[in-house]
């Protein structure tokens, strides 16, 4: 059974740009569809920036990623993850993934 994504599609018509979220675990099978999306909204709105946000997917395979890195769209940084293990004066350090 190939794992379903979540796929966000949201237009900016003020900024010029197009952000496809996704959510879920991202497989060899899925991310054909998600490119296709990724094509899709480039045909639609030519001239729109599309940018693919990738913070809320789950490393399936790691052939699904380069794939993505392949497909040429630009991605948004991961958000900042909270990093578990106490620093020198035992708060909670924060660093970007």
């Amino acid at each position: 059974m190939t794992a379903k994504l979540n796929v966000t599609v949201a237009v900016d018509l003020d900024a010029f740009s197009v952000t496809v979220g996704s959510a879920g675990t991202l497989t060899c099978e899925n991310v054909r569809g998600l490119i296709a999306v990724v094509r899709r909204a480039e045909r639609i709105l030519p001239g729109f920036e599309v940018i693919l946000d990738l913070s809320l997917l789950h490393a399936g395979s790691p052939a699904a990623f380069r794939a993505l890195g392949e497909c040429g769209a630009r991605t948004l940084p991961p958000h900042p993850v909270y990093d578990r293990r106490p620093n020198s004066r035992g708060l909670t350090a924060r660093r970007a993934a």
